[in-house]
């Protein structure tokens, strides 16, 4: 079995932070590294989402008429 103190990672000098400008160079130097999406991926995620979104709420609107229905014609209002 490992000894606790085996496991020990040392952090290297590039991932300390020394205060807020540090903070804002290294999230820029990351934003820089990002791969962004074009802007046909973006518009073809969009027209996924509201369709998945709209089918669902239809799927939610129907089972609820259902429960509705289903609640009137036992009697419960």
């Amino acid at each position: 079995m490992a000894k606790p103190n085996d496991t020990l990672v040392e952090l290297n000098q590039h991932t300390k932070r020394t205060g807020i400008v540090a903070f804002f160079k290294e999230s820029f130097r990351e934003l820089k590294r990002v791969r962004w999406p074009k802007r046909r991926e973006v518009v073809v995620y969009t027209a996924a989402c509201l369709l998945v979104c709209a089918i669902l709420g239809v799927l939610i609107w129907a089972f609820d008429i259902g429960v509705s229905a289903a609640m009137s014609a036992i009697g419960v209002d």
